[in-house]
Parts: structure tokens; sequence; C-alpha cells
């Protein structure tokens, strides 16, 4: 795999530590000049969803509440926008905290054997969100720092995304699509994303939830992930997970995912083309 061009691991770090302090300073001042929009949610770790027949004024002193959650997610491999970078299986702690829209998430990606490399933590990242609902459009901006998430394969470099998710509900479907760009090391990498998700209560305390999605790319970020300078349609997948709630806090969340690389080049490129992952995920949230 094509390897990409270095960058001084004591100047990204530096930069990177200064974009993460500074964003999160503006971010905190404008929320605090905002009031208060509507409530929050994070990949890792969803809160408790939002009665839309509650008063304003109600709405208002939960979504400014201060909220937070972790959650320890195990799974049987490593993969990332269609992408295999770890082969074995590996453990994703999280943790987050919300008030006025906005949302910080610290995680992590720890080996747990040494498959493809050695074992122990591989990657580490912190993102800050903002979200915001307009009528019934769902707005998240978001800003992403990276740190060593690259497999073996691919010189690790300290870098850094904004990106912006939109979506909206179709009857009992919710339509979602995501456009992330790469601010610091790698820029002029594009990756978006679009799809469906279906979320459904089975019971009080249990609920049910399959998305289907596909992903693209520009060619600087296939030169630099796969080692292919070309845009393509990358993957389709499908996702399946259920998660029960054990009282107000506790949950878990058993998950299993498919993706396939669709384009004939980066099939050529990456092996195995088509991926399953499947694990379990254990957190809570106050």
């Amino acid at each position: 795999m094509k390897a990409p061009r270095r960058i001084n691991k004591k100047y990204q770090k530096q930069l990177l530590m200064f974009f993460l302090i500074a964003w999160f300073s503006v971010a905190t001042s404008f929320a605090q000049s905002q009031g208060t929009p509507t409530g929050q949610q994070t990949q890792q770790s969803p809160p408790p969803t939002t009665n839309s027949t509650e008063a304003p004024a109600q709405l208002a002193e939960k979504q400014s509440s201060f909220t937070y959650g972790a959650e320890m997610d195990f799974n049987s491999r490593y993969v990332w926008r269609g992408l295999l970078l770890d082969d074995g299986p590996v453990m994703q702690p999280s943790a987050w905290m919300s008030a006025f829209g906005f949302t910080l998430t610290a995680y992590s990606n720890v080996a747990m054997t040494s498959a493809s490399g050695d074992a122990g933590l591989k990657a580490t990242g912190l993102t800050l969100t903002y979200e915001r609902d307009w009528e019934k459009l769902k707005v998240e901006a978001a800003l992403d720092g990276y740190m060593g998430r690259q497999s073996s394969d691919i010189e690790a470099q300290n870098t850094m995304e904004g990106s912006l998710k939109l979506s909206y509900p179709a009857g009992p479907l919710r339509i979602f699509t995501t456009h992330a760009f790469d601010v610091l090391a790698y820029r002029g990498s594009y990756f978006g994303d679009a799809g469906l998700e279906y979320q459904r209560p089975i019971s009080k305390s249990a609920e049910f939830t399959v998305a289907v999605r596909s992903g693209w790319a520009s060619a600087k970020f296939n030169d630099v992930y796969i080692g292919v300078n070309k845009s393509a349609f990358n993957f389709v997948g499908v996702e399946v997970s259920g998660a029960y709630y054990l009282g107000s806090r506790m949950y878990f969340r058993p998950h299993i995912e498919f993706s396939s690389i669709t384009d004939r080049r980066l099939r050529e490129q990456l092996a195995p083309a088509n991926i399953v992952n499947f694990g379990l995920a254990f957190g809570f949230t106050k």
C-alpha cells in the first residue's frame, strides 16, 4: 500500500492540540451566548430521547442540563468506513459529556491480540459535536481529532476532520448523509456517506435498529488509505443492532455489520473486500 508523505510528528501534535483547545473554547462561549438548542446524541452511547410534546420551557431545561455517559464496545474486527484496519478482536472504550447542544467525546481502539501487529492501544480520538434541529431536519456539525487511527499498513499520522451530518424522518425511516473533510494532515481528503435507518421499540426497555448505507470518497482519501489515486463509490453496508436498557441508565447493545467494497480497482487492492464484524457494547448514560 502506498505510504503517505511524512509530516513532522512533533509539529502535528502541537498543531492538533491547538486546534482542539481553540475549538472547544469557542464552542463553549458560543453555547453560553446562544441559549438552548435541542438535545444531543453520540454514536457511542445514545442518551434518552426527547418527548416532542413537552412545553418549550421543559425542553429548554432538559437540553441545557449536563449529561454524560460511557461505553465499552468489544468487536471482532476494527472496521472504519468499509476498510478493515485490524483483523483481530478489538476493545473500543468511549466516554462523552453534553450540555447546550454540544457533546465532547473521547474514544480509543485497543487491539486485544497481535493478529495484525502489536497488541495494545492502536488509536485515540476526540470529537466535539454541535447538534440542532430545524423543524424535522437534524443538523450535526463536528470536529474530529484522530491520533494513530491507521493500520500498520499506513504511516500513522495525527490529523483532523470537519464534518456535517444531516438527517430527516421519512415515515418510519430516517434519511441521513454525512460529509467529512480532512483539514490537517491530508487536506483535500473527503469522505461522504448516505443511507436509511429504521428504529423500532420492542418493549419499554428494548429497541431494534437497522441501517443501510453507502460511502464514496475523493481520490486523495483513497490514495492515502488504500493506495489507489481514484475517486470512487467505495462501499455499501448494513448494520443491525439491538439495545436493552437495565433501568434508566445502564444498557447493553449487541450488533453486527456487513460491508462490501464496490469499486473494482479498490477491491483488487484490498483483502478482504467483504467484511463481517460483530460486537457487544456495554454502557451507561446520565
